[in-house]
């Protein structure tokens, strides 16, 4: 049994209904459970998807995220600990993750940088993304 690292924007797909990526994320999570296998949730990409859901929440207009009811369901996942911390971890390998976005030239976020620096280390295993940049990375192992 494989745990799959949700990446944010499978996240983001998967606790806002209004997102475009809704059916394609309810899809991934229950190929991800028939196969037999679980997600894990890191706590640094659940932020990262909170602030997109945040933004959003501001920002439009119409087909808002229903923020009140995404907290809710992140407060639950939250105490049945089903949010691992990893902030630590980066510590380690800070100036990793720095180099990889360099070598990027900016196109991999921090966040996208650390999960391929923490999956080099085997600290995490293969990723559930939608994002092609991330996934095409060399040696990296995505799940879509």
């Amino acid at each position: 049994m494989a745990k799959l690292v949700l990446d944010a924007n499978v996240i983001v797909g998967w606790l806002d209904k209004s997102d475009s990526l809704n059916a394609r994320a309810m899809k991934l999570l229950d190929n991800i459970h028939t196969a037999g296998d679980s997600y894990l949730l890191l706590d640094f990409i659940v932020s990262e998807a909170l602030s997109v859901m945040c933004r959003r929440a501001c920002q439009r207009k119409s087909n808002a995220p229903d923020l009140p009811g995404i907290l809710e369901k992140v407060k639950r996942l939250f105490q049945r600990n089903e949010i691992e911390f990893v902030e630590r971890d980066i510590e380690g390998v800070y100036p990793d993750v720095l180099e990889i976005i360099g070598q990027s030239a900016g196109s991999l976020n921090f966040n996208d940088a650390a999960l391929i620096v923490l999956q080099q280390r085997g600290l995490i295993g293969d990723v559930a993304t939608f994002d092609g940049n991330l996934a095409s990375q060399p040696g990296f192992r995505a799940v879509a």
